[in-house]
């Protein structure tokens, strides 16, 4: 089932998506808006993460495929995901995805229940 998106989504998601490409024509990242590929969101050039690299970082963000490192079924990282993780929690912007959604949760479980036995987390928070 897809959503419909009202005018006004979608107005906020073409002044969003404007905003962010004259950012990257601004600070010569690209030349060009058309490098930007219509399905993919434009990097914020502010929000970006760098992780002191010298690498040139990407200027937008595409759904990606994956391997799950401890299942192995093939998972889509999205663009808005990547968007997130990258620009809100301020990752490196070299690092990626490895589980997929159960098998993080999975992991995240059993670091929890590693530290509490070890004594680092009495109250298993």
């Amino acid at each position: 089932m897809t959503r419909r998106r009202s005018k006004s989504e979608a107005r906020r998601t073409t002044v969003f998506r404007e905003g962010r490409i004259a950012k990257l024509l601004e600070r010569g990242w690209i030349k060009q808006a058309s490098e930007i590929p219509a399905d993919a969101i434009p990097v914020d050039p502010d929000l970006v993460n760098f992780g002191g690299s010298w690498c040139r970082p990407p200027s937008f963000f595409r759904a990606l495929s994956f391997l799950c490192k401890d299942c192995g079924v093939l998972c889509t990282w999205s663009a808005e995901s990547q968007r997130w993780y990258y620009e809100v929690v301020k990752a490196p912007y070299y690092s990626t995805a490895v589980r997929c959604r159960g098998c993080r949760y999975k992991e995240r479980e059993r670091v929890r229940e590693a530290r509490r036995r070890a004594g680092h987390d009495p109250e298993g928070k």
